[in-house]
């Protein structure tokens, strides 16, 4: 399967996974690639407009993991070579999966390991489940995240209770629906910002270079119309659920922001947005920008962030080349081959991270700064 101009492919994993990949590539159009991988032959025939791929279909008869974390992990090992297969020609590779189920909490750490050995560059984002789908789920959650963080290059969490702040006095199909477009809406824009030439270009390798650099991010997308667009696109950001209410903003080490507005956007709007952005974060952060001014977005300025919480400079890294993205060894040594890390984070499920001007203290140094230790 071959990947659009931008060398990304978007990857739904299990039915939720594969449902916000169908939503993106429905509301993005033509120029987004994307895939999906379920156990469920059922609810592949549900999903509209994605190209969907069954998995473990001998071993669990086409009919799903029944919420078995197992059974999900052994789908994907029994058909790793033909998912790797489809995924060859991307060099960034951006999946959605739901955790706390059985084929994305399962499935997805294999994939991402494999990718990991492959070369590929990844961002997973993963959504939580609700609190009032109750504690076995969560902490199934709980359990599976550690295996996504050994391999992937940076992970997106994603809490529904977040997504769904504002949404809870709709109609559940309505709500979905809505959320699930928050999600989409976000996806579409950062294809966008890498595709369509810009009056500040963001292209694949400045992304790229911020995902190796990170670990974990947080995501916001927003909109804004009217004479105060530009100012209020950022005050809708700050208030964002999924980034903490600004909190990920004030953290963050660096920041990919994309800016897309119509053919009507004013200089001087792009530089009032950049002096509030800037005034909402840390005074040493990094900030990776795109402009796209694009007839479609007249009338209004839409703003897609990837806020990251511990983002290491090239000059400080070890293992990845910064300039052409290839893998020149492990950020963290056998990171993808040791799953001890994984297992052992288990242990600490429930207790509160020491979190300091948004690191996470409790991963030792070397890894939160991607120091290779000498063997």
């Amino acid at each position: 399967m071959s990947s659009d101009s931008t060398n990304m492919i978007l990857v739904g994993i299990g039915g939720g996974g594969c449902r916000l990949a169908a939503a993106a590539k429905q509301a993005f159009g033509n120029g987004m690639t994307a895939i999906g991988f379920d156990t469920d032959e059922v609810a592949i025939r549900c999903v509209e407009g994605l190209r969907c791929h069954l998995i473990g279909a001998t071993r669990l008869n086409k009919q799903g993991s029944g919420g078995i974390h197992s059974n999900g992990r052994l789908a994907a090992q029994d058909d790793l070579s033909n998912i790797l297969e489809q995924l060859r020609d991307a060099r960034i590779v951006v999946i959605a999966t739901c955790l706390g189920g059985g084929t994305g909490g399962g499935a997805t750490p294999v994939i991402l390991k494999a990718l990991h050995d492959a070369g590929k560059i990844t961002l997973c984002f993963a959504t939580r489940p609700f609190a009032f789908e109750g504690p076995a789920r969560q902490q199934n959650a709980e359990r599976d995240r550690p295996f996504l963080v050994q391999t992937v290059d940076t992970l997106v969490d994603v809490p529904l209770d977040e997504l769904y702040t504002n949404l809870g006095a709709l109609p559940l199909v309505e709500a979905v629906k809505q959320a699930d477009l928050v999600m989409a809406g976000g996806l579409c824009l950062l294809w966008r910002l890498l595709l369509t030439p810009g009056f500040i270009h963001f292209d694949a390798v400045k992304l790229q270079n911020l995902l190796i650099g990170a670990g974990s991010a947080r995501f916001g997308h927003v909109s804004a119309s009217g004479e105060s667009r530009a100012g209020a696109a950022v005050a809708a950001l700050a208030r964002a659920p999924l980034l903490r209410n600004g909190e990920a903003l004030g953290h963050a080490r660096a920041l990919a922001l994309g800016i897309l507005a119509g053919s009507d956007i004013r200089l001087a709007e792009i530089g009032d947005l950049m002096k509030d952005i800037r005034a909402a974060c840390r005074k040493d952060v990094h900030i990776e920008m795109g402009v796209v001014a694009d007839p479609l977005f007249d009338g209004r300025i839409e703003l897609v962030a990837l806020a990251f919480e511990s983002w290491v400079p090239a000059d400080r890294r070890s293992g990845r080349s910064s300039g052409d993205g290839q893998h020149l060894g492990d950020l963290l040594g056998k990171r993808g081959q040791d799953a001890k890390l994984g297992a052992g984070a288990n242990k600490f499920n429930g207790v509160e991270k020491t979190v300091h001007n948004g690191e996470d203290l409790d991963i030792p140094t070397y890894q939160r700064r991607f120091i290779r230790l000498e063997r």
